[in-house]
């Protein structure tokens, strides 16, 4: 046993007889490194024990810390009479040396004699692991900042598009319902041309994109009425309009320009005495937009699964709207299009859910549930509460829901895989509210599942996480046998064909962003101030916006954090093993300022940039500002074998004597698949010309 230390700093004697005594943690948490070794604890006695008194100290649930954390079994602490003030309890700390997730223990008083227990009954003791879990970039390829371009100060910037003939961009301005039109031929002196006004056509504008020099954006009806998609060309001029469904939130055209796509989303009205279905509306332009009639919009809506609600319901889908139909609760948010235009996948945000739609036949023909992330596992920790002071990546339990905003996709190796930004977003429509936190009284958890529910509550644990109402309940008995978190905090890569998670990327976004020596003190910040952990409690750093584009052979998923700022970086060319490769972010540190609440991105490549290297750009909703990024290769250099300077003839030499090798095949394995093929010859051919011993070039 060993011998708990008791500090005395203050103590009182007198010969009154006072009123029965309180004793309570001074602090109801702390938070200590392992290497620490000591975690010292305070305790008060609130006045002068009016006789021998003592009171237990005992650890209880929750606690996700053990005997390999710390040392402390409980003790009796005992108080001779006129004994008061402040008291210390010293607990060793153990230091493991290894990556763990952080834990916590919780202390609790009980069995007073001669004294009663006061207001802090309990107390939370946070243990930071000191090995900090780095995820070291891979940098093989780079974002170097360009520009930040402000659109409208008054504005928005949420979605951009790029028209390389004309090297005009086109920027959703929501607030204005506007699409502003911006000169790109100098991305480091970007200019404004002019802006389309929107405002004639609808309510709001939503959505934009543009392929061989036509222009389409999408506005909202007024009323929950029919919105609109309306064409022009890169100068501005207008072209046509057409009626589409109910709220179209994003619009995209197929690979070959044919086509476009719209995400009708659909939402009810705040009582839901309207309740609108969510559709896809699709549009054959066939090379002359000025001619199209109402005729040619197709809505390819979702009445088809109207009878299996049900059957949704319990693989997961979330449908929970006041007494609506499956094709009513439904809301695509986004859609992307697969590279032969054969298929489409639809984002069903709200529902936790991707459609898949067949562009030969014009008909969803699945509905597939993305399912729950288990914050329980190790590569799963998540900071959930705004209310302690240090990042506290644990694990808990608790579910994360996927349910991504944008998505993207890409077919390697035979197979298309889908690529999720996983936002999350809850409903909010006055009868269907779903901004509840977990300390709610209304949410209410099963005793058995959560048998220390009431402490889990408390601020500093689960209590100020946002969680659903309309899910976890899974016995139907009123009460909450799972938690469910908005968001994955994750960017994940599903498989086209089976449906099957490939890839998440668990705790990665929480750790980097944590770790980062520049924005680190910015970890889990909001989009309008820089308060540290302001969004901890809920979606974190919130990914929203995806896109992948392929870079000297290898595929690059470029994902936007919306609060915290910045864009992720992966090398997805392996899909069940993602590289984290670079973190950039272009807001400031000090003040709120900068580009603030990313949302669209887009990559733009080496033969139609204006630069001639590839650029990221990206739209920020809160700043309305455009960034640019140049996109710099760095494994274009993998190609100079014999370390000359340049990526040249010599090496394409080298390369060819070492073709067909089938096992160990060295530095000419480009692609890092064991073997010399095409694959490589094609990798080195995007790289020739790279200039090895200055400024990489981009590809």
């Amino acid at each position: 046993m060993r011998s708990i230390v008791l500090t005395a700093l203050f103590f009182s004697f007198l010969t009154t007889v006072h009123s029965q005594s309180q004793v309570s943690f001074v602090e109801s948490f702390s938070n200590i490194s392992e290497s620490n070794g000591i975690i010292e604890i305070e305790l008060t006695i609130s006045e002068p024990v009016s006789d021998d008194a003592q009171i237990s100290v005992e650890v209880i649930d929750p606690s996700t810390a053990n005997e390999t954390h710390f040392t402390f079994a409980g003790e009796t602490l005992n108080f001779a009479a006129g004994s008061s003030g402040v008291i210390v309890l010293s607990i060793p700390i153990l230091d493991n040396f290894s990556d763990d997730p952080e834990v916590f223990f919780t202390l609790s008083l009980s069995n007073p004699v001669n004294c009663t227990i006061g207001s802090g009954k309990t107390h939370f003791a946070f243990i930071q692991d000191d090995e900090n879990f780095v995820i070291s970039p891979s940098n093989t390829v780079s974002l170097d900042f360009l520009n930040s371009y402000t659109v409208d100060a008054g504005g928005s910037a949420e979605i951009v598009a790029y028209d390389p003939s004309s090297q005009h961009l086109f920027v959703l301005n929501s607030v204005a319902t506007r699409v502003n039109v911006l000169d790109f031929h100098d991305p480091s002196n970007i200019t404004e041309i002019g802006f389309i006004d929107m405002s004639s056509f609808g309510i709001g504008a939503t959505s934009v994109a543009v392929s061989n020099g036509l222009v389409a954006a999408t506005v909202q009806g007024a009323d929950y009425g029919p919105g609109t998609v309306v064409f022009f060309d890169v100068d501005g001029q207008f072209i046509n309009s057409l009626q589409v469904g109910v709220l179209p939130d994003m619009i995209v055209f197929t690979p070959d320009g044919k086509s476009v796509l719209i995400a009708n989303e659909g939402e009810p009205a705040m009582d839901y005495v309207v309740d609108p279905e969510g559709s896809v509306s699709r549009i054959d332009i066939n090379g002359d937009a000025s001619i199209l009639s109402q005729e040619d919009v197709i809505t390819i809506d979702f009445q088809g699964f109207n009878d299996q609600k049900e059957a949704l319901i319990s693989a997961g889908v979330r449908i929970f709207g006041l007494n609506s139909s499956v094709s009513q609760d439904l809301e695509p948010e986004y859609i992307t299009v697969s590279q032969d235009g054969l298929k489409a996948w639809v984002s069903l945000q709200e529902n936790n859910a991707l459609a898949e739609l067949d562009l030969t036949t014009n008909e969803i023909v699945s509905i597939i549930p993305f399912g729950l992330k288990d914050h329980s596992l190790p590569e799963n920790v998540i900071d959930v509460s705004d209310r302690n002071d240090e990042i506290f990546l644990a694990n808990w339990n608790l579910k994360g829901m996927y349910m991504p905003d944008a998505i993207a996709n890409y077919t390697i190796g035979g197979t298309t895989y889908v690529v999720t930004a996983n936002e999350g977003d809850q409903r909010e429509y006055g009868v269907i509210d779903e901004d509840v936190q977990v300390k709610s009284n209304s949410y209410v958890l099963d005793p058995v599942a959560f048998p220390s529910g009431d402490l889990l509550k408390k601020d500093q644990l689960l209590g100020r996480l946002v969680v659903s109402p309309y899910s976890g309940d899974t016995d139907g008995d009123g009460d909450f046998d799972e938690i469910h978190a908005f968001g994955a905090r994750s960017f994940s890569i599903w498989n086209s064909e089976t449906h099957e998670l490939v890839y998440d990327s668990g705790s990665d976004f929480e750790r980097i962003t944590s770790l980062d020596s520049e924005f680190g003190g910015l970890f889990n910040a909001n989009n309008t101030s820089n308060g540290i952990k302001n969004r901890s409690d809920n979606k974190g750093p919130e990914p929203e916006g995806v896109t992948v584009s392929q870079i000297g052979g290898r595929f690059y998923a470029f994902i936007t954090l919306e609060r915290v700022g910045g864009v992720m970086t992966y090398d997805v060319s392996n899909p069940e093993s993602p590289i984290f490769v670079d973190y950039d972010n272009s807001r400031t540190i000090d003040g709120a300022g900068g580009d603030l609440g990313p949302e669209g991105i887009i990559y733009i490549s080496t033969n139609q940039s204006p630069m001639g290297v590839g650029l990221v750009v990206v739209a920020n909703e809160i700043s309305s500002t455009v960034s640019v990024f140049a996109v710099s290769n760095n494994t274009a250099c993998f190609a100079d074998f014999d370390s000359s300077g340049m990526v040249d003839s010599g090496d394409f030499l080298f390369l060819l004597g070492s073709y067909g090798c089938a096992s160990d095949c060295g530095d000419a394995d480009l692609t890092e698949d064991g073997q010399i093929t095409i694959d490589d010859v094609l990798v080195f051919l995007s790289s020739v010309g790279a200039n090895c011993g200055g400024v990489l070039g981009a590809n």
